[in-house]
């Protein structure tokens, strides 16, 4: 019997494609608590004692003690079996903008993409009061959301010293 996804396409979408942006796809925005950490809707419980761990690229529910991993939360999420969560997820990332997807799909021969160019993209607009509620937690979120695509970044970063230093 032979596989239907490789070792490394599993790995890929369970530590690579960043947790936030599944939560995003999914659930919508996630919600800034007080202490400018993310939270969401559990999909098995539905409560909203949540947080998201960047650097595992996890999310967690605090109150059933599940830790999701991008495959697991689109299973629990939508209700689909683990084949149809992987699908769904390469389906994803192959119409994700080209600054999201891997590096060596561009080839050897590409520019480096400048950093503006890349989180203009990314990121929600800025309010245009700056005095109001709304202006501030746009800068929240917008601040939350750069911390999380530079984990993302740090951890490809390293992975790919780590392929270049062997």
């Amino acid at each position: 019997m032979t596989r239907r996804f490789s070792p490394a396409e599993l790995s890929f979408l369970r530590n690579q494609v960043p947790i936030g942006q599944v939560i995003e796809t999914l659930l919508g925005p996630a919600n800034p608590k007080s202490n400018g950490k993310m939270s969401f809707a559990c999909p098995l419980c539905a409560g909203f004692n949540t947080a998201i761990n960047a650097a595992h690229n996890l999310a967690r529910c605090f109150a059933c003690r599940q830790n999701f991993n991008p495959i697991e939360l689109v299973m629990h999420q939508l209700k689909i079996d683990f084949v149809a969560s992987v699908k769904w997820l390469k389906n994803r990332m192959q119409s994700a903008p080209a600054h999201q997807k891997t590096s060596s799909a561009r080839g050897n021969n590409a520019q480096p993409t400048a950093i503006g160019d890349i989180l203009s993209d990314l990121m929600p607009p800025l309010a245009e009061s700056k005095n109001d509620v709304r202006s501030i937690e746009s800068i929240v979120l917008r601040i939350s959301r750069l911390e999380q695509h530079l984990s993302h970044l740090y951890r490809v970063v390293n992975k790919l010293q780590s392929s270049i230093d062997q």
